[in-house]
Parts: structure tokens; sequence; C-alpha cells
């Protein structure tokens, strides 16, 4: 989604604020980014990582720009083997490794480049192998 200065007025402390994004009922926001128009031309891409260990990287310039109120733009194909979309950061050629934790406690460290690139509606590839019961709660890129 897409904010010009114009868009979002000033307003008080107690104020409710503008609808940034309509999410439908299940929908949840898992990351945000402030993405300008350098970085899409610069080739930086989106990695996003899934519950059951999935990750993916997508070019930002498969996002097309959304407006106040929009309803978003899928980033992945959620399955059950995939689990929820966790967490997302974006990528350029500055960070090299992504550290991943589960909530049991499990920790990995890879390099970013081991991370298929993929398309926006894909399931990505498995970053992390996690035994039964655990998930993937986040990541940190370096």
């Amino acid at each position: 989604i897409r904010f010009k200065e114009k868009d979002v007025r000033k307003m008080g402390r107690t104020a409710a604020g503008i609808r940034a994004m309509r999410l439908k009922k299940a929908d949840m926001v898992a990351g945000l980014d402030i993405i300008n128009t350098d970085k899409k031309a610069q080739g930086t891409k989106l990695l996003v990582v899934m519950a059951n260990g999935f990750g993916k990287q997508t070019p930002l310039k498969e996002y097309k720009v959304q407006h106040r109120g929009g309803s978003g733009i899928k980033t992945a194909k959620t399955t059950e083997k995939t689990g929820k979309v966790i967490d997302s950061i974006i990528v350029d050629d500055e960070l090299e490794e992504v550290i991943a934790f589960s909530s049991k406690g499990q920790v990995i460290r890879s390099k970013i480049s081991d991370i298929r690139i993929t398309g926006r509606a894909t399931q990505g590839v498995k970053i992390m192998n996690l035994e039964k019961g655990d998930s993937l709660i986040g990541i940190v890129c370096l």
C-alpha cells in the first residue's frame, strides 16, 4: 500500500487514524516495510517465511502499488504443508545471512542466496527442518 503525505492528515493523540488496508475476516498482517521506487529498480526482493519452515524470495517488481484501503496482494501459496506466513523482510545485496528461530528454541543460520527466488503465488522451499509440533516464529537478516 502506498501513502503520500496528503493521504494522511495530522491528527491528535486520541484519533482513530485512517484505514490503511482492508482485511478479510481470517487475514492478518505478518510484516510491514517501506518500499520506494529505487528499491524496486535495484532488484530488491521480499524474503517470506512460513510456519512449517518454508521460505522464498520474490522480486519487488512483482508487486503492484496499492493505495489506501487496498485489499493487499497474495505473496505466498499457503497450505497445511507450508503453514501461515510468519514474517517478511526486504532484502538487498547488503544482507547476506538469515537466522531463523523456532518456538522450541531451534535456531538455524544460512545464506540468503541459498533461498530460491520464486514468484509471488508459490510455496517456496524448505529452509528449516522442524520437529513435530514445532513451528517457525521469526527471522533476522544480517
